[in-house]
């Protein structure tokens, strides 16, 4: 038996905190926004389900790079490992870089197409909220890569200290920019956008250091190994369409 029990539970238990941690961000900014008014809250709403899409589809690829590299891993081999969990970042980087762009140049088209005809006030708050999240995208993917290969090497606990952290500096920031500084939906936008990447700089400089079994020390590059990235998609792409399946289907229906 390669694990028992106890192992599993040390594994999963952490791991799903994570997960509901991950999405608590979006929650707790709806929550907070309620005291600006019901377009300010429906805006965020609306903007929220875009992002779990986000979400789901970044820690869809973030999965096939991490079996890739535990692959490579349960060969003994942590150079591959290592040069392939590079690959999924850079990859990763790359891609959030390119969806970025277009939600900050098309976001009214794209609000538009999705959500239709929606009252001034509530277009308004979600366009604002859409525009400076969207700042945050390649910081999340980042942050989802990472978490993943932590989980390749059986760590779910560091993953879930870090969304821990997420989330009180999403508190803290909504509390202050809400609140205090009274700047309403942008202030809840920017307080996420900050603690996605604090979580992202944070597991980045983890997965440098050279103690751990998978880590970019010596790896860092901007070429694209397409071997590589072709085998993450192999495993990333089915698995991005079967999460994101349901959150596509509430756009619609």
């Amino acid at each position: 038996m390669l694990y028992t029990n106890k192992d599993l539970r040390k594994l999963i238990v952490p791991l799903v905190f994570e997960q509901l941690l991950a999405i608590l961000v979006g929650m707790v900014d709806t929550v907070m926004i309620a005291g600006v008014g019901e377009a300010a809250v429906s805006g965020v709403s609306l903007v929220d389900t875009i992002n779990i899409l986000i979400i789901n589809i970044t820690a869809a690829l973030a999965t096939g790079g991490a079996v890739v590299a535990g692959h490579f891993l349960g060969q003994k081999d942590s150079v591959s490992a290592s040069r392939s969990a590079w690959q999924l970042v850079l990859f990763s980087i790359w891609l959030s870089l390119i969806v970025t762009i277009i939600f900050m140049a098309a976001h009214k088209p794209l609000l538009g197409a999705v959500f239709g005809q929606v009252e001034a006030e509530v277009m308004e708050s979600a366009t604002t909220y859409l525009v400076i999240t969207a700042i945050s995208i390649c910081p999340l993917a980042i942050y989802n890569s990472c978490a993943a290969l932590f989980r390749a090497m059986n760590d779910s606990r560091t993953t879930m200290l870090i969304a821990i952290v997420m989330n009180l500096i999403n508190l803290a920031g909504n509390a202050i920019l809400i609140y205090g500084v009274k700047i309403g939906v942008a202030g809840a936008a920017i307080a996420t956008t900050a603690s996605r990447t604090a979580a992202a700089v944070i597991i980045l400089f983890l997965m440098f250091h050279s103690d751990k079994e998978i880590n970019f020390r010596g790896q860092a590059s901007w070429k694209i190994d397409f071997a590589l990235v072709k085998k993450i998609l192999y495993i990333g792409i089915p698995n991005g369409l079967e999460n994101s399946l349901f959150q596509l289907g509430k756009f619609y229906f």
